[in-house]
């Protein structure tokens, strides 16, 4: 195997392996030469990725799709896009390249790695994601507000990049996005390595209280064995129920859920959906049943589709899915948000996705096909 390309496994496999940078098949790695690009596929984990995870894609083809003048149309224009980025395979064509492939493109350095660290997204997450961005890296990051992801995001990207080089002589190295994460490119991997810790390391430097304990604690409730009862759609559906002192913090009454009863990221709504459920603590198991059934149905009336995340006040958090490996991911990506949430709260709050930018990412085809790749 090429040298290089045994480099992309290995830094795929340091960060998708860390879930500080990373949980579930979330993140993107890629490896440049002159005329190709490899890049993770779509809802492939980083994690124990290897050689036939990643895609191969002309980058010849790959330049035509910024030349190109597609539908004003949004949903007409992913399709238009997707069918280009399908076109650019080298190989293998069964696979589909991530949805980030042509920004990954854009990044003039040979490896870009592309993650969504907790810490980062404290950040980026909150409302003073621009002004801390600014504090902390000056002139040597591209920050970009948030953008719904595909071909507008890759556009808004290009501009911001173009304007960055005619500024500074080169390409960013560091590219922050609002509500998402980071892009880190380099020229080696132990360079992005670099820029990685020193990019932590910067926004540590301002976290002023730790984060509550997050050892976890098993949490069997009445839910567990009578699923079927919350709702005619969740027969046959698992309950896994977890707790933490973190945990513990936000489900303690709905003052504190509310900071963390929304998607921060389009990663949020792929594993946990956009909003989650509170329930009051009830006087006994008949009781909690009763009010977790109606509450489902009054949120399944609200939004058009069963909740994934019920917070139990003073008992936990219950992962309602399919399987117990899709209620694990739902129960990691939880947990994410409730830390991004509570390092938020150094600057500035939280900031969750808008209603608008949450129905874009629900409706999206390449978010649903990594949602069902994600379950596989």
């Amino acid at each position: 195997m090429d040298q290089n390309l045994e480099d992309l496994i290995r830094i795929s496999r340091l960060f998708g392996s860390d879930p500080a940078f990373v949980i579930a098949g979330g993140g993107n790695t890629s490896y440049k030469n002159e005329e190709k690009i490899w890049i993770k596929a779509s809802g492939i984990s980083l994690a124990t990725i290897d050689e036939n995870g990643f895609v191969s894609l002309s980058r010849e083809k790959l330049k035509g799709i910024s030349r190109k003048q597609y539908s004003s149309d949004s949903l007409l224009r992913e399709i238009e896009v997707k069918a280009d980025l399908h076109e650019a395979i080298i190989s293998p064509k069964e696979l589909r390249p991530s949805v980030e492939t042509s920004l990954h493109e854009l990044i003039d350095y040979r490896y870009v790695v592309h993650t969504h660290p907790t810490k980062v997204n404290g950040v980026m997450c909150s409302n003073q994601a621009a002004k801390v961005c600014r504090e902390l890296f000056g002139a040597q990051a591209l920050f970009i507000p948030y953008t719904d992801p595909g071909y507008v995001l890759f556009k808004v990207v290009a501009e911001g990049i173009a304007k960055y080089k005619e500024a500074n002589g080169s390409q960013p190295q560091l590219i922050f996005l609002e509500n998402h994460g980071v892009f880190v490119g380099a020229d080696t991997t132990s360079e992005v390595e670099m820029h990685y810790a020193e990019l932590m390391a910067s926004i540590e430097s301002r976290l002023s209280q730790q984060l509550p304990g997050t050892e976890r604690r098993s949490v069997t409730t009445v839910l567990t064995g009578k699923v079927e009862t919350l709702h005619p759609g969740l027969a046959g559906f698992t309950a896994l129920g977890i707790t933490s002192p973190l945990i513990d913090l936000y489900t303690s009454d709905e003052e504190m859920f509310v900071k963390a009863n929304k998607s921060f990221t389009p990663d949020d709504i792929v594993y946990c959906k956009a909003h989650y459920l509170y329930i009051p603590e009830q006087g006994g198991e008949e009781e909690l049943l009763a009010a977790t059934s109606a509450r489902i149905a009054g949120y399944f009336d609200q939004y058009g589709y069963l909740p994934k995340v019920l917070a139990l006040q003073n008992l936990g958090v219950v992962a309602l899915e399919d399987s117990l490996k899709s209620a694990r991911n739902v129960l990691d990506v939880y947990e994410n948000i409730l830390k991004i949430s509570f390092f938020s709260e150094n600057f500035g709050g939280p900031k969750f996705m808008s209603d608008d930018q949450i129905a874009f990412i629900d409706n999206w085809e390449v978010e649903n096909y990594r949602r069902k790749i994600a379950k596989s």
